[in-house]
């Protein structure tokens, strides 16, 4: 039987690790459930109440709020059960951001509990904000939109070009061989020795020159 009722209302009991602002906020939140389940009552009440009288001495007053209170009980019952999913539950959980965020559907539609749900909640709110503010790290502060841009893809790197080896002189000389300038040549007379021009005697036998 607890387990089935923890379906549809949460436990009044707090978890010890909660922070304090969230724990006080979840009692807020858990509160205006109870207003919720208690609006939801009284709207049955009137709507039964406004559809009796309404079938007794008639009046199409009397009817129309007959079934705006079936209307308000409806969306007092099922907020109960929502507000538990989406705010108790995702605080239970650690998803305090979350209920945060979600706790403003029910602060509006916490005026068919006759307000006293939408207090609470604001309450609710406010805990949960002051505890997410204390928890983000000192000197933090969110971009403001617009401010960060995306930097364009830079150009890829192209290595500089290599120049071609420069050969060696030993190879240098090798490639391009120097052939040396041809020697005009003398023949000896006596001896029939070829030997430079510029020599005065024959390498041979010693003759001039002039006598080869």
């Amino acid at each position: 039987m607890n387990s089935t009722l923890n379906t549809f209302i949460a436990s009044g009991n707090t978890p010890p690790w909660l922070p304090k602002d969230v724990a006080e906020g979840r009692r807020f939140a858990w509160w205006a459930q109870i207003m919720f389940l208690l609006a939801a009552l009284i709207w049955f009440v009137v709507a039964i109440v406004e559809i009796t009288l309404f079938a007794i001495d008639g009046g199409p007053g009397r009817l129309a709020f007959g079934i705006f209170g079936l209307f308000a009980l409806i969306i007092c019952f099922l907020s109960s059960i929502f507000l538990k999913k989406t705010v108790l539950d995702a605080i239970d959980q650690g998803r305090f951001h979350d209920a945060k965020n979600d706790s403003l559907v029910w602060i509006i539609i916490g005026f068919f509990g006759f307000a006293l749900p939408s207090l609470l909640l604001i309450l609710t709110h406010v805990k949960l904000g002051d505890a997410l503010a204390q928890q983000a790290p000192a000197g933090y502060q969110p971009y403001a939109p617009g401010t960060v841009t995306a930097q364009a893809p830079g150009q890829p790197y192209v290595p500089p070009p290599v120049p071609p080896p420069v050969p060696p002189p030993a190879q240098a000389a090798a490639q391009h061989p120097q052939h040396p300038q041809h020697q005009p040549m003398a023949r000896c007379k006596n001896c029939n020795v070829q030997y430079p021009m510029f020599m005065h005697s024959c390498p041979n036998c010693g003759a001039p020159k002039d006598q080869a």
